[in-house]
């Protein structure tokens, strides 16, 4: 038992971590965003939205991630 709530305690200290990675990704987004407004870009770009996804589907592939799992 104590194994478990060791290895528990574990997922508890990443999910903290992903949290922190992820609310700097939302800033950093956001000043994208604040970037595109006050130059008139569109929200979205087909050929960076293309990158991010293939990115992502190699590097989630690597970790055993299914193509569905990271598309979604």
């Amino acid at each position: 038992m104590k194994e478990l709530a060791s290895l528990r305690a574990e997922i508890d200290h990443l999910d903290k971590q992903l949290w922190t990675i992820i609310g700097k990704r939302v800033d950093v987004a956001c000043q994208i965003g604040e970037w595109k407004r006050t130059h008139g870009e569109p929200v979205v770009q087909a050929q960076r939205y293309q990158q991010v996804l293939d990115h992502c589907l190699t590097h989630g592939k690597h970790y055993g991630l299914s193509e569905e799992v990271i598309v979604e």
